[in-house]
C-alpha cells in the first residue's frame, strides 16, 4: 500500500452516512458512531486489508474498494441487512448508502495515513445524496461494470433515472434490489464464462488502454473526469462483446447437383409391355397403325407442370434461379451512411434517442437513408444537438469541442 501512494486509480467507492446525524444529541451520535463500526468490521471481514481503505467521514464513512467491485455491492448489502434486524435497545440507526466507480488518487493525509481525493468518492457522495434511508444507489458507471461481470447481475437493479446535484452536474442512478443471498446464488448460477477465441486478445487491447488513461489522469488532470469516463465504459462495452458467445457456424448453401436433386422429379412414363414373337410361321406382317390414346382418365397420371415461384415449398430454389434471388436481395438492401464524430473532450453519442457509444474512442457510426437526431452529451456542459440527413453511401462529420 506504501508504494501505491500517489497513484491514480479507477475503484469501487462506497459512500453512507447515518440519517439526521447532526440533529441527535452527543450521547446518541456517540451510540451510532459504536454501532456503525460494529456493523462495519463484520461487513468488512472477507476483504482484505490491501484491497481497502476506510475514511471516517464524521456523519459516516467512505469504503474505497481497489480489488473486485462486487466486493462493494456485498459490503453494501450486508449493512442494509444487518440494519434490518432487530436492533439493541435505544435509537435506530438509519444510514443511506450510494456507490460509485471512478478515478480517485492515493494519497497521505496530515497524519501521513493513507486518504483518497477524487471524483469517484465525490460522484459516489452525490449519488449518496439522492437515496432515502436504507436504499442503495449506484451510479451508472458502477452499474455498467457490475452488469458485464456475470449474465444475472443485471437484474438486481432498476433504473431510476437521472438527478441533478446542486452543481448542475447529471447522474444517471440505479437502485440495488438484490440482497446478499441473491448475490450469491447468481455468482454461482452464473459464473464468470471463459472468453472466446480472441477475446483475451480484445481485454489485453483494453487494458493497455485503461493503463495509458491512468497514465494521462496525472498528467492532464483537467481532463480525469472525461477519460476516466471513457475508459470505463470502453472496458464494459468491450468485455460484453468479449463474453459473448460465438455465433454457431452457418452451414453452406447446398451445390448444384444437390439443388438439382431437391427439385421435384416428373412422375414416370407408364411402361409398355413388349410384343409376344409370332411362332406361327407366316411372314410377318407390316406393323399396325398404333391406335390412338385413349381419353385421359382420373386414374391416368396427370402430366407434371412446370412449377410457379408462388407453389413452390421447397426452401432450397432451383439453380437456375439463384441469381435473380440474389440480385433481389441486393437491391433491396440500401448501401449504409456513415457518421464520423470528432469531440472534445469526450461526449456520449445519443441517436433518435438511443445511446450508441462514448466518442472518443468511437469514431464511425452506420445511419440508416433518413433523417436522424444526433445528441451529444457531456455531464459538465450542455447537451450539442443536431438534425442530420443520411444519404446511402454518404459520410456526414461532425466535429464539436465542449468548453466553458
Amino acid at each position: 500500500m506504501q508504494t501505491a501512494i500517489n497513484r491514480t486509480f479507477i475503484c469501487s467507492v462506497v459512500f453512507l452516512d447515518i440519517v439526521e446525524y447532526s440533529r441527535k444529541p452527543v450521547a446518541e451520535q456517540i451510540f451510532f458512531k459504536e454501532r456503525l463500526n460494529t456493523l462495519l468490521t463484520e461487513a468488512l471481514a472477507s476483504v482484505a486489508p490491501n484491497d481497502r481503505i476506510i475514511l471516517d467521514t464524521g456523519d459516516g464513512a467512505a469504503l474505497s474498494f481497489l480489488g473486485d467491485p462486487e466486493d462493494a455491492l456485498y459490503v453494501s448489502l450486508a449493512l442494509r441487512e444487518a440494519l434490518q434486524l432487530p436492533q439493541p435497545p435505544g435509537p435506530e440507526l438509519k444510514i443511506r448508502l450510494g456507490i460509485n466507480l471512478g478515478p480517485v488518487r492515493l494519497v497521505k493525509d496530515i497524519n501521513g495515513q493513507p486518504n483518497i481525493i477524487g471524483d469517484g468518492i465525490n460522484v459516489a457522495q452525490r449519488v449518496m445524496g439522492f437515496s432515502e434511508p436504507g436504499q442503495i444507489l449506484v451510479s451508472r458507471s458502477f452499474y455498467e461494470v457490475v452488469s458485464c461481470l456475470s449474465e444475472g447481475y443485471g437484474r438486481l437493479f432498476r433504473y431510476e433515472g437521472a438527478r441533478t446535484d446542486k452543481h448542475v452536474r447529471e447522474h444517471e442512478i440505479y437502485t440495488a434490489l438484490a440482497t446478499t443471498a441473491s448475490l450469491q446464488r447468481t455468482t454461482a448460477a452464473s459464473p464468470r464464462t471463459r472468453l472466446p477465441a480472441g477475446g483475451a486478445e480484445v481485454l489485453g487491447k483494453l487494458t493497455q488502454t485503461a493503463a495509458v488513461v491512468t497514465d494521462n489522469l496525472r498528467r492532464k488532470p483537467r481532463l480525469g473526469t472525461g477519460l476516466a469516463v471513457a475508459a470505463i465504459l470502453s472496458v464494459a462495452v468491450g468485455l460484453r462483446l468479449a463474453r459473448q458467445p460465438a455465433a454457431a457456424p452457418v452451414p453452406p448453401p447446398p451445390s448444384p447437383p444437390q439443388r438439382a436433386a431437391a427439385a421435384p422429379a416428373p412422375a414416370p412414363a407408364r411402361a409398355v409391355p413388349p410384343a409376344k414373337p409370332d411362332t406361327s410361321g407366316t411372314p410377318a406382317a407390316a406393323p399396325a397403325k398404333p391406335a390412338p390414346p385413349p381419353a385421359r382418365t382420373s386414374a391416368a397420371p396427370a402430366k407434371p407442370k412446370p412449377a410457379t415461384r408462388a407453389a413452390r415449398t421447397s426452401p432450397v430454389p432451383l439453380a437456375d434461379e439463384e441469381p435473380l434471388a440474389e440480385a433481389e436481395t441486393v437491391a433491396s438492401a440500401p448501401a449504409a451512411a456513415t457518421l464520423s464524430l470528432a469531440i472534445s473532450p469526450w461526449g456520449e453519442v445519443h441517436i433518435d434517442g438511443r445511446l450508441r457509444g462514448v466518442s472518443p474512442p468511437l469514431r464511425d457510426i452506420e445511419l440508416t437513408p433518413g433523417r436522424h437526431r444526433v445528441e451529444i452529451r457531456n455531464a459538465n456542459f450542455p447537451p450539442h444537438v443536431e438534425i442530420v440527413d443520411a444519404k446511402a453511401g454518404g459520410r456526414i462529420r461532425i466535429r464539436h469541442k465542449f468548453q466553458n
